[in-house]
C-alpha cells in the first residue's frame, strides 16, 4: 500500500547567496508501507541555514530531538468549536532516537512516543494510538518544539510555555496556541509546524510537520568605499526616552558605544510577552496552514540594540559588500541576532551616527563626520517570522553630516561639507526566496529593490522599484513625473561606472571626464507605481519609480528637488569695477574639455586694463539645484 508524506519540512529558513543549491541534507524519513488500521506514526523535519532541507538526525537536531504533538478526530466536519474534536493527543511528546525506525509499530521514522511524558502532566505513560475510521471527517494534527520547556511542562522555570487553543470564536484557522516567553528563552529554538488535516482516505499515512521558525533573526554590517581614507565608527544616537515612538533624528542625542543604536519600534525581550500562534486560511492556497504569529501583549522598544560594542565601535571597516564587517554575534549563526517578530510596526527605522576618516597615505589627515543619518522606510522593517534580515550599510562619497559643528542633539550646524556617506540599507533573507532592498541616503533616503536579487546585485531583465523618503520622517514621497524638472524623477545610464558625488557633479555643472547620463528610452524607460511586489507575496503600498535595465552597467536614479541651471557669462567690457566678481575661463568649450569658470583676484584698475581680454563676469546668475542620487549597479 502507498505511503505519502505530508511534509515540506522548513523550520527558520534563511536563506543565503546560494539560495538556488536544493541538494538536501540528511536521510529522507523513508517510505515504508503500513497497513490499514495500524498504529499512528509521525515523523518531522528542520531546513539547514541554506535552501536545503534537514531529514534524520539533522531534523532531530534542530528540534532538540522531540517534539509535542496535539491531535484530534471528527465524526462530524471541523469547524471554529470545539465540540466535534475529540482529542487523541493531548500535547504526546515524540523523541528520537536513531535507527530504531520499524522497531515498533508506532514509529516508522525513528520518531517515538509511546511510553514518554506528555507535556501537559498526564499521560505519564504514553500509550500508542490508531487511525479511527469512524472519524469520517479526518483527524488533525499540531506540533510545536522548544529547547525551553520540560516534560511535563513546569510552570514555575520553564522560559517557554503553550498552552492549546481549542476554539476561537471566528475562524478554526485560530485554533492554534497561546505562547508565554519569558526572558533570556531561546527564541531561534522555538518552533511551530504547519497544522496538518488528514483526511480518511490517507489514514494510513505517516503524519509529517513542516517545522518554521516563530522567531525572527536580524544582523547588521557596514562597509566603506571611500578611496584614500579608512573609516571608523565612533558611537550611536539613540532617543533618551526609549517608552516613546521616535520621530525625529533631533529627539536622538543619547550616544552610544556598547553595540549596534538605532531608533526602530520593537517588541521588548526584558519582559514576559504572550504571542498567540494561528494559521494562515484557505483564501491563499500556497500558504494555508503555516503558523502565523501575533503580540497581543503590551511592551515596545523604540531604541534597538544589537550586539556589542567589540565588533563594530572603532574598528577599521571592510571595503566590500561580499564581507563586511558585522556587528558582533554568533559566528555559529552567521552573525544574525535573534529578534520578536513584528508584523505590525508602524515606525521607519532611524540611524543617527558619528564615525572617523583617516587618510591611507602617511599623512596626519584626519577628519570627524558627526550627525549623519539614515531612514529605513516602515515598510522594510516589519519583520515576519521565519524571516532573517540583513542590514548592509555601505559609508561612501556622499553624506549628510558634518565635519563642522553639532547642536546640543548632536545635529549638524554647519554645512555638511564634505560629502562621505551613503547607506546602503536591507537585504531581507527569507524562507524560500531572497529579498533584498537598498537604501541610500543623502538629503532625502532612496530604497531600492529587485525582486531575487543576491549580494548586492541587481539583474539585467528584472524590474528595479525605486523610492523616495523625506529627510525625517520616512515618508514616501511621490515623483510628479518622469524627467529632470523640479518635483520629478529619472532614471540615467552611465557610461562608465561612478560614484554618486560624480553623478551629483554632472548634474550641477561639473563634469567628470568620461562620464555622461542618458536617460533611460524604450524598454528601460521608468514609469511611476504605487505598491512594490515583495517576494513573500505582499504587495505593500509603496510609491515607486519602476525599469527594467536591459544590460549590465551602470544605472542612477536621480530625484530633482530644485532643478540645476547653470550661471552664464560674457566678457568682460566696461571700466573697472572694484565690486565686480571676475572670472578666467579654461577649457576649450568641447565635450572632452568643457569650459570652467573660475574667479580671480583683480585687485585694482591696471590689472584689469592689463587682463581684460581673458576676464569674464556673470551674465545671469543661475540656480545651484538640489538632487539626490542613488547608483545602481546591474549584472
Amino acid at each position: 500500500m502507498r505511503k505519502i508524506n505530508y511534509f515540506l519540512a522548513a523550520l527558520g529558513a534563511i536563506v543565503m547567496t546560494s539560495c538556488t543549491n536544493e541538494e538536501y541534507v540528511g536521510e529522507s524519513p523513508g517510505t515504508t508501507q503500513v497497513k490499514k488500521n495500524e498504529a499512528i506514526v509521525f515523523s518531522g523535519g528542520a531546513s539547514s541555514l541554506t535552501r536545503a532541507d534537514l531529514y534524520g538526525s539533522a531534523a532531530a537536531e534542530k528540534l532538540g530531538g522531540k517534539f509535542v504533538v496535539y491531535g484530534t478526530k471528527h465524526e462530524s466536519a471541523e469547524d471554529k468549536t470545539a465540540t466535534n474534536d475529540a482529542v487523541v493527543f493531548n500535547n504526546f511528546q515524540v523523541a528520537w532516537t536513531a535507527s530504531t525506525a520499524g522497531t515498533t509499530e508506532s514509529n516508522s521514522s525513528d520518531w517515538e512516543y509511546v511510553g514518554l511524558q506528555a507535556y501537559d502532566a498526564k499521560p505519564t505513560t504514553q500509550a500508542v494510538k490508531y487511525w479511527d475510521y469512524s472519524a469520517s471527517n479526518g483527524h488533525t494534527f499540531y506540533a510545536f518544539s522548544s529547547t525551553d520547556i520540560s516534560f511535563p511542562k513546569n510552570e514555575t522555570s520553564d522560559k517557554v510555555q503553550v498552552t492549546k487553543v481549542t476554539e476561537d470564536a471566528s475562524s478554526l484557522y485560530n485554533k492554534g496556541y497561546s505562547v508565554l516567553v519569558k526572558p533570556g528563552a531561546t527564541l531561534n529554538n522555538l518552533y511551530f509546524s504547519d497544522r496538518v488535516p488528514v483526511a480518511e482516505a490517507n489514514y494510513d499515512n505517516t503524519v509529517s510537520f513542516t517545522f518554521r521558525n516563530i522567531g525572527a533573526k536580524v544582523r547588521v554590517g557596514f562597509y566603506e568605499t571611500i578611496p584614500g581614507y579608512t573609516v571608523k565608527i565612533d558611537k550611536f544616537y539613540i532617543d533618551d526616552d526609549a517608552s516613546a515612538a521616535v520621530t525625529s533624528f533631533a529627539e536622538m542625542k543619547n550616544p552610544q558605544t556598547d553595540g549596534f543604536y538605532a531608533s526602530l519600534q520593537n517588541v521588548k525581550s526584558s519582559v514576559d510577552q504572550t504571542l498567540n500562534v494561528t494559521y494562515y486560511d484557505n483564501n491563499d492556497a500556497t500558504i494555508e496552514n503555516r503558523p502565523k504569529l501575533t503580540n497581543p501583549t503590551a511592551g515596545y522598544n523604540y531604541s534597538l540594540k544589537l550586539g556589542d560594542g567589540t565588533g563594530i565601535i572603532g574598528k577599521t571597516l571592510a571595503t566590500d559588500a561580499a564581507s563586511p564587517t558585522w556587528v558582533a554575534g554568533n559566528t555559529v549563526d552567521n552573525f544574525y541576532i535573534p529578534v520578536f517578530p513584528f508584523e505590525d510596526n508602524s515606525n521607519p527605522m532611524l540611524l543617527k551616527l558619528d564615525f572617523t576618516l583617516t587618510a591611507e597615505d602617511g599623512s596626519p589627515d584626519v577628519i570627524k563626520v558627526r550627525g549623519a543619518r539614515a531612514i529605513v522606510p516602515t515598510e522594510f522593517v516589519k519583520w515576519k517570522s521565519n524571516f532573517a534580515y540583513t542590514y548592509l550599510f555601505k559609508i561612501s562619497d556622499k553624506t549628510n553630516g558634518t565635519t563642522g559643528e553639532v547642536d546640543a542633539n548632536g545635529d549638524p550646524t554647519d554645512p555638511t561639507g564634505l560629502k562621505a556617506i551613503t547607506f546602503d540599507a536591507i537585504v531581507v533573507d527569507v524562507t524560500e526566496e531572497l529579498q533584498q532592498t537598498i537604501t541610500s541616503v543623502s538629503t532625502r533616503s532612496i530604497t531600492t529593490y529587485a525582486e531575487g536579487a543576491i549580494a548586492n546585485e541587481y539583474k539585467a531583465g528584472k524590474p528595479i522599484y525605486t523610492a523616495i523618503t523625506t529627510k525625517t520622517t520616512g515618508g514616501v514621497i511621490t515623483p510628479t513625473a518622469i524627467g529632470n524638472a523640479a518635483k520629478n524623477a529619472q532614471i540615467y545610464k552611465l557610461s562608465k561606472a561612478a560614484s554618486e558625488a560624480e553623478v551629483l557633479a554632472c548634474l550641477t555643472g561639473s563634469p567628470i571626464q568620461g562620464l555622461t547620463l542618458t536617460a533611460t528610452t524604450g524598454d528601460e524607460v521608468a514609469t511611476i507605481g504605487n505598491t512594490v511586489p515583495l517576494v513573500d507575496g505582499t504587495n505593500p503600498a509603496i510609491k515607486n519609480v519602476k525599469f527594467t535595465p536591459s544590460a549590465a552597467g551602470t544605472y542612477a536614479y536621480v530625484y530633482t528637488t530644485t532643478a540645476y541651471v547653470a550661471t552664464t557669462y560674457k566678457a568682460a567690457s566696461g571700466a573697472y569695477d572694484s565690486g565686480t566678481t571676475y572670472y578666467l575661463r579654461s577649457g576649450d568649450g568641447s565635450a572632452e574639455h568643457p569650459y570652467v569658470y573660475y574667479a580671480v583676484s583683480v585687485p585694482n584698475a591696471d590689472a584689469y586694463t592689463e587682463n581684460i581680454d581673458k576676464l569674464f563676469v556673470v551674465e545671469t546668475a543661475g540656480t545651484p539645484g538640489d538632487y539626490d542620487v542613488k547608483v545602481i549597479k546591474v549584472q
